[in-house]
């Protein structure tokens, strides 16, 4: 049993339990509504209650349609319990053990909104701390709400809240917790590439709240098929026959009352032609959608070797599709030994503020350079960053620079069983603001 609580809940269901935490559905008799009652009991230290209290009393200060909402907790003898709203019960963790992972459609309504939820508390300095799929209240047809404040914290940082809500998303996309590691793209018809890269990004610590809600907003979605026109229902076909007939009828009685040769219905004229219409071609221009700049070339740079390398590939280094890829030239030796480096250039339009490499080259030295114009020599760059190619690629955030040309310097490759070689399946210039 919980303990003592106010006397205008009435207890209706016991739920369950969510760890040291029992819940309740109740009723709150003088508005009656129904209330989520999360309590914690006698088995439970002084320590452990007061700090359930000071965790839903940080959360209680947030407003947000994607934050289930508090109306109250309080310590009391025996225990403490927190009284918030109450979504309908279902949480993603149990549509999860269901066998009922969330479409790609719920995915776009809701995985933004989530991370903005979490930017809001992040804002406030409030860290949920324990973030899963039991977490998050999730009903079809209804806004998924981040919730179940005042667990046993399994991080105090705003970057753990940010790869366990990726970890949750990816996991509600397919259904279970992803130990191989390969792309959910690959295995959900409709989701983009981007997503994958996104998820990662959070799952690594790479972006903050706000940035990680930008970018799910951002990424692209599946197209909506096209509704179809509707039929003639068949009353409509009915009227449409019977007013054949009429008319048939009504030719066939005129035929009698008019001179033979005179035609009954009389010719058409025609109006005079209109003057042909004159077209004005008017160019346009594409722009990237949301915050993301637009790659318009994409190069290899080789001062210290042979000028070439791969460079009927190197498009697919940025074409959008990470199903495609470029890489180096297969070295035997390690790349330090031979020259001081190899590159590829990134031309693009728009203001970017961060590079996100996909790549299964784990190991890779780069440095980032940057320039209005493409030099001959590294030298002849800006450098702006440098960093090693991990496992789940580098995302690396990189001062303001409007247009231009970016060149990612490859100081060493990435030890293989053949050799030395670095691949990149898709390089994304992006102009997401940072949380």
């Amino acid at each position: 049993m919980p303990p003592p609580i106010a006397a205008r809940y009435r207890l209706e269901v016991r739920l369950g339990r969510d760890g040291d935490v029992e819940e309740w559905l109740a009723t709150d008799e003088p508005l009656d509504r129904p209330v989520l009652i999360r309590s914690l009991g006698p088995d439970t230290t002084p320590q452990r209650r007061r700090a359930f209290v000071d965790a839903v009393l940080e959360a209680s200060k947030v407003n947000h349609p994607h934050i289930a909402v508090v109306y109250g907790v309080e310590e009391v003898t025996g225990g403490a319990y927190s009284v918030s709203e109450w979504t309908g019960g279902a949480t993603l963790a149990s549509r999860l053990a269901g066998g009922r992972p969330i479409d790609v459609a719920a995915f776009h309504e809701n995985a933004p909104g989530l991370a903005d939820a979490l930017s809001t508390l992040h804002r406030v300095d409030v860290v949920h701390g324990a973030i899963d799929p039991g977490a998050i209240a999730y009903t079809v047809g209804k806004p998924a709400k981040l919730g179940a404040f005042g667990r046993k914290p399994v991080t105090t940082r705003p970057e753990g809240d940010v790869s366990a809500l990726a970890s949750t998303l990816e996991q509600g996309l397919l259904g279970n917790p992803n130990p191989i590691g390969s792309p959910p793209s690959e295995a959900i018809d409709g989701l983009s590439p981007m997503i994958d890269r996104i998820l990662a990004s959070g799952r690594n610590g790479r972006m903050g709240a706000e940035r990680f809600a930008i970018a799910l907003r951002e990424a692209p979605r599946p197209r909506q098929p096209e509704p179809e026109s509707p039929g003639w229902s068949r009353r409509l076909l009915f009227v449409a026959g019977g007013l054949v007939v009429l008319a048939l009828v009504l030719l066939g009685v005129a035929r009698l009352f008019v001179p033979e040769g005179t035609p009954l219905i009389p010719p058409v004229v025609q109006p005079p032609a209109a003057p042909a219409a004159i077209t004005v071609s008017v160019p346009t221009t594409t722009t990237p959608p949301g915050d993301f700049p637009l790659v318009t070339d994409v190069a290899t740079l080789d001062p210290f070797g042979d000028h070439e390398e791969r460079d009927e590939d190197v498009e697919m280094a940025a074409d959008g599709d990470v199903g495609t890829s470029w890489r180096t030239e297969l070295y035997r030796d390690p790349l330090p030994r031979l020259k001081e480096g190899v590159g590829v250039v990134i031309s693009v339009t728009g203001t970017v503020t961060a590079l996100d490499m996909s790549s299964p080259s784990e190991g890779t030295e780069l440095v980032v350079f940057w320039s209005d114009s493409v030099g001959a020599e590294p030298d002849d760059w800006e450098r702006i960053a440098s960093g090693s190619i991990g496992p789940s690629g580098l995302d690396l955030t990189v001062p303001a620079r409007s247009d231009g040309h970016w060149l990612i310097w490859m100081t060493d490759l990435a030890d293989t069983d053949d050799g030395f070689v670095t691949e990149f399946r898709e390089i994304i210039p992006s102009g997401l603001s940072l949380n």
